[in-house]
């Protein structure tokens, strides 16, 4: 897939993730001298060691992030929602590849400093990165964050206060103490966070071998090096799946109990092993197994299931013409291994696929000339069965019915003296024949 690569200059300093005496947040704290050991204590990653961890640019700022979806970035609300691209590689003055932003937001509810349990923000790329997610912990996950876990702590900080920001470095550092609205990780000469590591994450291993973001980097006490505050990262979830449309949670129900599906597979192993180049965006970077970590794998058990599948817009009926322009969207669901696709075809003719490889399926507006259209949406699973919905018959060309309230055409309008067929459909069918078609979806499972 074309992306368009390149890095930008180098913003301004951080201001949270700073010094020692800063931030203040409710409960108990633990303080220290600085330490008298570099940020992270040492080590620099591999080329495309942890790919999904990336620079956040923005027009002040510079922070650490982490690609929890392949569409989503995760990083801190402190760094604000003025990001100018999402950058992929080893340091942030080496330039490797960008991405492009549909937007970038941060958590409304963030206070500022001190307020490390809601410092939380995120971007949505235009398109999904082709490299391994590293998920949200989630569901029996989060019973790994415990004083004493060994966590592992990334991002592009100094490595030492006033040395600036630079290459991605990792370490391990313990959890020192879990509170109610965040915790602490690393410092009392442990490795720690500096300026630049704000929104990088903290990271755990789950019971499958690979890695999970458990930990949202805020603020750090006691200087460079010293402990590092980190927002919940799970407490973020709800907020960003209704604000960026998208499903962080693939194998876990909303109540985070286990319910995987195919996109439960291909997550960042956890080890600091790189692989491949960035002139191919990593693509030899390993991946992990299908998802076990609080259950069974999503293909335990056959799926002899079909999907389900029905149009939720446009409804049937009778539109004025000239031209009429609809929002085509659909709801698909499995019950098995997951819905793999859905697609919709006009008239019999296949006419695109949705830009989404998850709920809610969509499809944009589309502009019908007038003519009568027959629309089905068609659902695969990872298993490779296919449902077909039932047809939605739109009429576009005469003034229907109406409804007096609110002047919308009524579903079922009869009479409207339309064209019939395709007659007037030229348009139409060369606008939905540029729909998206170069779609990227994850690992799809081979048919049994």
């Amino acid at each position: 897939m074309h992306r368009r690569w390149r890095w930008a200059c180098r913003g301004a300093a951080l201001v949270a993730v700073l010094s020692a005496g800063e931030a203040r947040a409710a409960g108990a704290r633990t303080t220290a001298p600085t330490p008298p050991v570099p940020i992270f204590g040492g080590t620099e990653a591999e080329i495309c060691a942890f790919p999904g961890v990336v620079l956040v640019d923005g027009v002040d700022t510079r922070c650490t992030g982490t690609l929890v979806h392949p569409r989503v970035v995760l990083y801190a609300a402190h760094c604000g929602d003025a990001i100018r691209e999402v950058r992929f590689g080893q340091s942030a003055d080496d330039f490797d590849h960008s991405v492009g932003l549909d937007f970038c937001r941060t958590n409304p509810d963030y206070a500022g400093l001190g307020d490390e349990g809601a410092d939380w923000a995120f971007c949505r790329l235009i398109d999904p990165v082709p490299v391994p997610v590293v998920p949200i912990a989630f569901g029996c996950e989060t019973a790994l964050v415990e004083p004493g876990a060994e966590a592992v702590i990334v991002g592009y900080g100094e490595s030492e206060s006033g040395a600036g920001d630079g290459p991605k470095r990792w370490a391990a550092a313990p959890v020192r103490m879990v509170l109610d609205d965040y915790f602490e990780v690393g410092g009392l000469g442990e490795p720690g966070v500096c300026a630049g590591d704000s929104g990088g994450p903290a990271l755990i291993q789950a019971a499958d071998g690979t890695w999970r973001v458990f930990g949202i980097a805020s603020v750090h006490a006691a200087g460079c090096g010293g402990i590092g505050h980190y927002a919940y990262a799970w407490d973020a979830i709800p907020w960003i799946e209704a604000e960026a449309d998208v499903d962080l949670t693939p194998c876990h129900a909303d109540d985070g109990s286990w319910r995987p599906d195919f996109r439960c597979s291909d997550f960042a192993p956890a080890d600091s092993v790189g692989a491949g180049t960035w002139a191919d965006s990593c693509a030899a970077a390993p991946v992990g197994p299908v998802g076990t970590s609080c259950g069974a794998a999503f293909d335990a058990e056959p799926d002899t299931t079909p999907p389900t599948v029905a149009i939720t817009s446009p409804s049937p009926g009778a539109y004025p013409g000239p031209e009429a322009k609809l929002e085509l969207e659909v709801e698909a669901e499995d019950v098995g291994w997951g819905v793999a696709e859905v697609r919709l075809e006009v008239e019999g003719e296949k006419q695109g696929e949705s830009q989404d490889d998850e709920p809610p399926w969509k499809f944009g507006a589309v502009a019908f000339p007038s003519g009568s259209y027959t629309i089905v949406a068609v659902a695969e699973d990872a298993a490779g069965h296919v449902t077909r919905s039932e047809p939605v018959v739109i009429e576009v060309g005469a003034d229907p019915d109406t409804d007096t309230d609110t002047g919308e055409p009524q579903a079922g309008s009869a009479g409207c003296g339309c064209a019939t067929g395709r007659g007037g459909g030229g348009l139409a069918w060369m606008i939905l024949g540029t729909w998206w078609l170069g779609h990227v979806r994850r690992g799809r499972r081979s048919r049994p």
